[in-house]
């Protein structure tokens, strides 16, 4: 006899974090979103300089939280798994639409600021997702050391072809060996009318304020 699986939609609290103040002086916005393991709260002191220098950061946090070692200790978040990936995907579509709407995009038209985004890791196939499945526009999108959700039809993602987009890759990434995958990523989104830069620094599976203006980003 076979378990049949069935789902139901429930409330349950998301959480964020931001960094800097907005008001007449921010100069932009900027949502990033963490990868595998890693805590929103950490991740969005990344950014600290760039906050020092006028920017506002909203990190959310993926809805998934686990013990990084055993039962105990140490606890990271994730997007989401293999396991009912169709259920998170949408799960987390939603949170970071209403997060957007109700948090972000508002307090965006009072000071006429632009909105940024970047994901890092397993955070560019959310954001891509995100931006190709959501109904949230925003002004640059910036995968970093990650791949574009291999599930998604970017031909039917109409406002990514409106956004400025970078993709930003590792030399050395040891988790995207591969030597063509740059320019696999770019084909990606070319092939669906959709353009991006693309920079590759000399280094790891990392992100910090140097690299960021190394690529040309800031």
């Amino acid at each position: 006899m076979a378990a049949a699986e069935h789902h139901i939609p429930v409330t349950r609290t998301a959480r964020y974090y931001t960094l800097s103040e907005l008001n007449q002086n921010t100069k932009d916005i900027w949502i990033v979103i963490h990868g595998h393991k890693h805590l929103a709260g950490k991740f969005i002191l990344t950014f600290e300089k760039l906050a020092e220098s006028g920017s506002f950061l909203i990190a959310p946090e993926g809805l998934m939280r686990f013990y990084l070692k055993g039962d105990y200790g140490e606890v990271g978040a994730s997007w989401m798994t293999k396991e009912d990936r169709e259920a998170d995907i949408k799960d987390y579509v939603n949170y970071l639409d209403r997060l957007f709407f109700d948090e972000i995009e508002p307090k965006a038209k009072i000071h006429s600021l632009k909105i940024n985004t970047l994901g890092f890791s397993q955070g560019v196939a959310t954001l891509s997702r995100w931006l190709s499945l959501g109904k949230a526009k925003v002004d640059r999108a910036v995968f970093w050391c990650g791949s574009l959700a291999h599930d998604v039809d970017f031909l039917k993602a109409e406002y990514l072809k409106q956004t400025q987009i970078y993709q930003i890759f590792a030399s050395d990434d040891p988790y995207f060996k591969e030597r063509n995958f740059p320019k696999q990523q770019f084909e990606i989104l070319f092939k669906a009318g959709i353009s991006s830069k693309t920079y590759t620094f000399k280094g790891l599976h990392e992100i910090n304020h140097k690299l960021i203006i190394e690529a040309g980003i800031l």
